[in-house]
Formats: C-alpha cells, structure tokens, sequence
C-alpha cells in the first residue's frame, strides 16, 4: 500500500486527520468515490492530498489503489451528486456486497452512465456495475448562467437544520461550519475551500449592508451562508448543530458573540 501514487475512496465516508493516528485531530473527512495522491505511509495510515490542495492522514483500508489515467478521468467524469442526506446503492454482483458501503452521503459524486426506470446506473470504483435511486440524484450545474440564486442555497441549507455539529464533518451525520459551506455550494457544482479562512480569500469581497441570500458572512473563526442580511444559517459548537439565528440584537435568536466579531462579508453567486 505504501507505494500507492493515487487511490480512489471506497467507504461512504472516512476521517482525513491531521496526524498518522487514530486519536489525532479530525481536519476534515472524504466521501466514496473521492480521489487523492498518495504519498508517505505510517502506522497503517496514508498522506494523501485532494484536487484542491487540501491533504491530512487516511487509514490505509479506506481507499485502493488506482492508475493515474484512472484517477484523472474519475476527477472529470462526475457528472451526479447525491443530494439525500444518504442513498442506498445496489450491486449487480451481490458476492461484492461486503466491500462496499450499503449507502452513500449526501455530496458523494459520481458518474451516472445512464438513467433508466428510476435507477441511475454506474460502476463502483473497482469497477462493479451499481445502481442508486435516480431521485436522490441530481446533475451538477455550470457555476455560469446554470447555476443557483442564494434563495437556492438557503433553502437547500436548511435541509439540514438540527444536524450536529461535528468538527471537520461534511455529512448529515456532522458538520463544522466551513464543511456545510463547502457542501452546500459543492451540491451546485461550485467548488470552495475547505477551510473558512481560505473561503474568505476566495469570495468577492463585499459591503454588509450589500449582503444578500446566499452570501458567506465570516466572523472570527467561523463562516455562515446568510439568509438575508439580519439573518443566518450556519453549523455552531455553541447551538449544537445547524441552526438559524439573527444578528439583530431585537430578536430572540440574536447572536452576540457573533455579531462582534464579524469580519467580512463575500459573495459566491454571480
């Protein structure tokens, strides 16, 4: 495994963390399907590095081994992304059932071959033929002329509105605040750091009081999408989970610590 150049993810979700550890820091977390470089092995565990850049530790049984033709063309030929909060998926070759997850989270992408009697058809990354209800599917847009108004993005945020709070998770099973960004807007084909920080460095930098649905407002070590310019959604240790609250000091939900420490605002959307 150690002489692994790329690899592709074969669970529905597994821990990217920060050191070759079990207990180490959890920086973020990858979906089946996902692609990685490979580089130095330690104690069962993988450095491995995304198409963005972003790298951390993988446990070496979360992903298999792929050609670098192969890795390319997986990272161009997603084409789908699953948009229920899980999908269960079905084997052709039900022998294989045991090496491959029973269900997908929301975000996964894939490549869809064909869609035919309600099932979109394509091959698990060993190459399997799979199926997954064509429902929970949907193709990824265009960042240009196809792509969502911030009415779009909040209403699909506040699909996941109670979901706790997880640090470094990117599924409805846990988020951080920058990893239900980066989500959200991944769902839209519109590709975002996975950091806040970095987001804030890779949006258009705007006024308040131009803030509109569907802007990032960034706060000291935080990020939210906003709802419109009094209110937000956002992924918060302190609410719990997702949640919807006001930065406007008449309202009950107001959020204090927030609304001083804001920094910038940026927009995303055309």
């Amino acid at each position: 495994m150690y002489n692994m150049k790329y690899g592709v993810i074969i669970r529905n979700c597994c821990d990217l963390r920060a050191a070759p550890k079990f207990r180490s820091e959890r920086k973020s977390q990858l979906l089946y399907n996902d692609t990685v470089a490979v580089g130095a092995g330690r104690n069962s565990y993988l450095r491995v590095t995304r198409s963005d850049g972003y790298n951390g530790w993988v446990d070496e049984r979360a992903l298999i081994p792929i050609p670098e033709k192969i890795y390319r063309q997986i990272r161009k030929a997603r084409n789908r992304r699953v948009i229920s909060k899980t999908s269960s998926i079905t084997l052709s070759d039900k022998s294989a059932r045991g090496t491959h997850p029973p269900f997908l989270f929301y975000g996964t992408g894939l490549h869809i071959s064909r869609v035919s009697n309600g099932r979109g058809y394509f091959r698990t990354p060993d190459g399997r033929p799979a199926s997954i209800p064509a429902v929970n599917i949907a193709s990824l847009p265009g960042r240009k002329n196809t792509g969502p108004d911030g009415s779009l993005i909040v209403r699909e945020a506040r699909k996941f509105l109670g979901v706790p709070y997880l640090w470094g998770g990117i599924t409805p099973f846990g988020f951080d605040c920058s990893g239900l960004v980066q989500m959200i807007y991944g769902r839209f084909g519109i590709v975002l750091p996975r950091d806040s920080l970095d987001q804030r460095k890779a949006v258009r930098k705007i006024d308040r009081e131009e803030v509109r649905s569907g802007d990032l407002l960034f706060f000291k070590g935080h990020v939210a999408i906003a709802v419109d310019k009094r209110r937000i959604i956002h992924a918060s240790l302190g609410e719990g989970g997702v949640a919807e609250n006001s930065l406007d000091p008449d309202t009950v939900d107001f959020r204090r610590d927030l609304h001083e420490t804001f920094i910038s605002a940026g927009r995303v959307l055309l």
